[in-house]
């Protein structure tokens, strides 16, 4: 850490680096034109570049050259188990090797502190239609992994500077968004912005927050691991200036399909992204978030709002302590990345968007790009006549229908809609068709909290959407097993079958064997068509069912904007995130080989006595 443009933090016993005054001592008067990104990045290097080349690094970010790469020092790691538990086992090696040599093996941990999340390595092999479902995915989860998870156990008693979120507790993103992120960091007594690199593409989630956070590759994830740099030049910042107000009935989902289309044909791959202008303004987290999140998918490096009132809404929302949340304030006013200082900001790029614009949409097939208003799914081929013979599946049956975790459950907005649609179809006696494998996998407890809150438990599972996993599931292809008659029928016929998901990844082949393409759409849509039953199915203009010889359309079971509202407000409040914690797990020489839950995050020893988990190196009889 470096000592020049060290200063006192005003209202608070904090320093900071000035990086305004760094920027402006070479050159005067650019620090108002300097984009959220390029502020975020000066004022890393002010605090943590050597000394002599800080002045060139930082004339990278004034003169907008690109021609000198400089030092990126993220504050933390953030993994999912995948890339997160190869970086360890690496770490572990070195281990071995040291202690081979006889060195001390416990000298080796992580500079840079590292949350690692399990979350990839469960399949929905139970649907959200059995009541046992998530207790059954879980043990199936167990089951598949014991070895992994036992040396997962190990890294987090064996290393220092490693914090393990185990199985059954949410996504990394979402579990990133709603708890790990401070937003500004505190060491050494300096205040200073949250950096991360994570080991998905999705990292930028959290981006939402005003957090750069960047998707990496494992290997990456393991430079900055051990405090070294991730040597950068600078991107391609590109304002997006949002105008405008969502329409009545628009989900975010059908505002992040929207973008993702008109960005795509803006070629913004590889750019990081800065939305601003009123249209942002009025977006809550949640639908930032939703934004953010879908940044791979049409291309760019990270999606970044500034810090605002929705920011510290948002945080408070959660359950951060009240300091926490003055100190965000207090640090992004004065270190100038509060978006009122941003007004003078000179983008070498803006593109435009009108979120009054956006219409009902989805997105397919094959391509989370190819935005399809549902208006037009007719005139597009997607919707067709059918014949429904009974005992067979339909022509485009939808075999698999899943509310899933990455981009719309920490949009609360977004599930609250879902929930009440499904409570007006149970209403009217609507049920899901029963060759539909229908899921609802949320990224965290307190998603399932806030539902029971508001009534609307009762209702998803009435249709089909119990919880069954609090985990990555269907986006990345672990959809598990359909009923052996729907593939036995999918197969002998060559049946042309589909799946219908709230989530961000349709490429053809990604989400089931069977699904010969996937359609992403709004959980309230996900769950009509689980209804519907095809994906020829009209979901704007046919008939979903008829009652007392009304025809029961679309439009009769989608709740009104003041009624979500109204049960958002009521439901998703301080104190479902709260009471949300993690559930450790420690391992059992049982026969069962199941993980036994304590009751809070503490770390636990493992009572295995023939495989002992230590400080030191990782057991030899375990290689």
């Amino acid at each position: 850490m470096n000592t020049d443009h060290r200063k006192p933090l005003p209202g608070t016993h904090l320093d900071y680096f000035d990086a305004r005054s760094a920027v402006e001592a070479i050159a005067p008067g650019a620090w108002a034109g300097l984009p959220y990104t390029s502020r975020v990045l000066a004022e890393n290097l002010t605090r943590r570049c050597e000394p002599e080349h800080l002045d060139a690094s930082l004339s990278q970010l004034i003169e907008r050259k690109r021609d000198l790469d400089f030092p990126w020092y993220p504050a933390r790691v953030v993994c999912h188990d995948i890339l997160g538990q190869t970086a360890l086992v690496d770490l572990a090696g070195l281990r071995d090797a040291i202690a081979e040599r006889g060195g001390d093996p416990t000298k080796v941990n992580p500079v840079v502190p590292v949350q690692l999340i399990v979350d990839h390595s469960l399949a929905v092999e139970c649907g959200g239609y059995d009541p046992d479902a998530f207790a059954k995915n879980r043990a199936i989860e167990d089951r598949r992994n014991e070895d992994r998870f036992h040396f997962i156990d190990w890294t987090k008693l064996a290393f220092e500077n490693v914090e393990v979120i185990p199985p059954g507790n949410g996504i990394m993103h979402q579990i990133n968004l709603e708890k790990m992120s401070p937003v500004v960091q505190v060491q050494q007594g300096v205040a200073f912005p949250d950096t991360l690199v994570g080991t998905d593409s999705h990292t930028p989630h959290v981006d939402a927050l005003g957090v750069i956070a960047i998707g990496v590759g494992g290997l990456e994830a393991e430079n900055v691991m051990l405090g070294r740099a991730s040597w950068m030049r600078l991107p391609d910042i590109v304002g997006v200036a949002l105008s405008g107000r969502r329409q009545p009935g628009i989900t975010a989902t059908d505002i992040v399909l929207a973008l993702t289309e008109f960005l795509r044909q803006q070629k913004v791959v590889g750019a990081y992204l800065e939305f601003y202008g009123e249209g942002a303004r009025s977006l809550t987290l949640g639908d930032r978030a939703t934004i953010s999140n879908m940044a791979p998918e049409y291309g760019a490096t990270a999606a970044m709002f500034a810090i605002d009132e929705q920011t510290l809404a948002y945080l408070r929302l959660t359950g951060r302590e009240e300091q926490q949340v003055q100190l965000v304030e207090t640090y992004a006013r004065q270190a100038g990345l509060w978006a009122d200082g941003l007004a003078q900001v000179q983008y070498e790029r803006v593109l435009a968007f009108d979120l009054s614009s956006v219409e009902r949409n989805m997105a397919g097939p094959s391509n989370p790009h190819a935005r399809l208003a549902t208006r037009e799914l007719a005139a597009r081929g997607i919707a067709a006549p059918w014949e429904q013979v009974p005992g067979q599946l339909p022509d485009g049956a939808v075999i698999i229908a899943a509310i899933t975790s990455c981009t719309n459950t920490s949009n609360p907005r977004n599930v609250i809609a879902a929930g009440l649609l499904a409570r007006n179809a149970n209403r009217l006696g609507l049920a899901r068709k029963p060759w539909v494998k229908s899921s609802l996998a949320p990224g965290s407890k307190t998603v399932a909290l806030y539902l029971d809150e508001a009534g609307l438990t009762a209702e998803l599972e009435q249709l089909g959407f119990g919880v069954v996993a609090f985990a990555c599931t269907t986006c990345n292809g672990m959809s598990g097993a359909l009923e052996p008659a729907i593939e036995r029928e999918i197969i002998e016929r060559d049946l042309y079958a589909t799946a219908v998901l709230s989530g961000n990844r349709n490429f053809d082949g990604r989400i089931h064997p069977y699904a010969r393409q996937a359609f992403l759409a709004s959980p309230p849509l996900v769950v009509a068509y689980a209804i519907a039953g095809t994906i020829r199915f009209d979901i704007e203009n046919d008939v979903l069912g008829v009652v007392d010889g009304r025809e029961i359309r679309l439009r009769d079971l989608w709740p009104s904007d003041e009624e979500i509202d109204a049960v958002v407000q009521a439901a998703v409040r301080p104190n479902s995130f709260g009471r949300s914690t993690f559930r450790c797990s420690r391992w059992t020489s049982t026969a069962a080989q199941r993980w036994r839950p304590c009751t809070n995050g503490a770390r636990r020893a493992p009572t295995s006595a023939a495989r002992p988990i230590g400080k030191g190196r990782w057991p030899a009889s375990a290689h």
